[in-house]
């Protein structure tokens, strides 16, 4: 895994520890979140995104990243303990 800012470790760290790493791995996007991201996506593919669509969808894109962060954490923290 890529080197992070210390900052995003902890934050991390701090998150795994509230939470089971199972229940971090068992986390997903409901429907309609899936749903929205697949329009907006589609929307940004034909160049017809508006400013707070693209706003959005950075933002969905972004959390989409950590939770996938969070999830490689997560597996690595169960590996540490078997």
């Amino acid at each position: 895994m890529a080197d992070l800012p210390q900052t995003y470790t902890h934050f991390l760290d701090y998150l795994i520890d509230k939470a089971s790493p199972e229940e971090i791995l068992a986390y997903s996007a409901s429907p309609e979140e899936e749903i929205r991201v697949a329009e907006l996506l589609e929307k940004n593919n034909a160049g017809t995104l508006a400013p707070d669509e693209q706003a959005e969808l950075e933002w969905m894109l972004e959390i989409d990243d950590l939770v996938s962060i969070l999830k490689a954490r997560a597996l690595e923290a169960l590996h540490k303990k078997s």
